[in-house]
């Protein structure tokens, strides 16, 4: 029965590779073309993978995390539909013609030469320096190496010293665990970003109380600044800038299975309440798996959150080939210098990540001073 090949598909222009998630079919299994037989993950999407033959599922190659590039096999198919074609192209052997070969002479053997002994005798450095030492002529030694090299022990017997006995115990070897899944993926996305030339702007953020979600009023902000700052929303492609007409803010999202970025299309153009519903769905699907690779597309900038665990400040990595990354730290009251005294005063440290390329020290300033004049409304 022949057995077909089920290959990790391209669902995206840019994926090169895949990452087996679970299976839905097990060995032996009879499938048909249109069945789902298993997920994998790509491009931070967890996808259905449809069966394109009808048969049994023979043997599964990729397991549960492996990485698998874009057109190699994940699992076999037996099938039972002929191919008409089979063999049609394999190469024909040229016949044998047997009375040629029967009138062809064969020669003789040649008589064995011995091999002259080589006018630089091979021996490993070991046994040159004990040969030294000991006055051995290494010319009346018989060799036992390959290809007549002498060893140390063609020498004789050598004088054993008693083995010294480390003080300490050798240092332990650091356990090697390989990053698969997500965070396999996030390693090979995020390594190009350590090629951009990128600095980060940092400026407390004076706040006004919200009944709406901190996230969703950031993003929001953020992309009303980018509108009036179209330079900074875009990339670095081929020796010049193109800026993008729409702003993409990817949110990322912290998952169990690694960092997640679902793209929020034109947030600014969401009021508050919708945007806070559209950022809880988009979060809840994430940790669920359920995001599709439309949700994952089309970021322009990128907005991460950790306040949420104490965190005062932090440098936000861009993601190419977005030119913005905007970190936010914890919101809360903070003691600030007013005239005449100190005072308490709502705030957030917020970082914003540029690409130098793109945008100086001054232009991530005004952005930010933007951003602080959309929040004081």
């Amino acid at each position: 029965m022949k057995q077909t090949p089920l290959v990790m598909p391209k669902m995206s222009m840019t994926m090169t590779e895949g990452v087996m998630v679970t299976w839905h079919k097990a060995e032996g299994d009879e499938i048909r073309a249109g069945d789902v037989v298993c997920e994998v993950t790509t491009d931070k999407v967890d996808m259905e993978v449809e069966a394109t033959v009808e048969g049994t599922l023979a043997r599964i190659v990729a397991q549960p995390e492996d990485v698998v590039a874009v057109g190699e096999p994940i699992a076999y198919v037996a099938t039972t539909s002929d191919d008409l074609l089979e063999g049609l192209f394999d190469p024909v052997e040229p016949p044998i013609d047997e009375a040629a070969v029967a009138a062809t002479p064969v020669p003789a053997e040649p008589e064995p030469v011995p091999a002259a002994r080589p006018a630089v005798i091979a021996a490993v450095p070991a046994a040159r320096r004990v040969a030294a030492e000991r006055g051995i002529d290494l010319a009346t030694v018989t060799p036992t190496g390959p290809a007549g090299t002498i060893r140390l022990s063609d020498l004789g017997p050598t004088e054993t010293r008693p083995a010294i006995k480390p003080e300490n115990k050798p240092e332990a070897k650091p356990a090697l665990k390989p990053r698969r899944g997500p965070r396999a993926v996030i390693a090979r996305r995020m390594s190009p970003s350590a090629d951009v030339p990128q600095f980060v702007v940092y400026r407390d953020l004076d706040l006004v109380p919200s009944s709406q979600s901190w996230t969703a009023v950031f993003v929001r902000a953020f992309a009303q600044a980018l509108r009036r700052h179209p330079e900074l929303n875009g990339e670095w492609a081929d020796g010049q800038l193109r800026q993008h007409e729409h702003i993409g803010v990817a949110l990322a999202v912290d998952t169990e299975r690694g960092l997640l970025a679902p793209v929020l299309k034109d947030p600014d153009l969401d009021d508050l309440g919708t945007l806070g519903e559209r950022i809880a769905d988009v979060v809840r699907r994430a940790r669920a798996g359920k995001l599709t690779l439309a949700e994952m597309s089309g970021g322009t900038t990128t907005v991460s959150n950790l306040g949420m665990f104490g965190v005062d400040a932090f440098q936000a990595l861009l993601s190419p080939p977005q030119a913005t990354a905007l970190s936010l730290g914890a919101v809360g009251h903070k003691v600030v210098p007013v005239p005449g005294g100190i005072g308490v005063a709502l705030r957030c440290t917020a970082g914003l990540t540029v690409d130098h390329r793109v945008g100086d020290g001054a232009d991530a300033a005004r952005l930010l001073a933007t951003l602080q004049q959309i929040l004081s409304v």
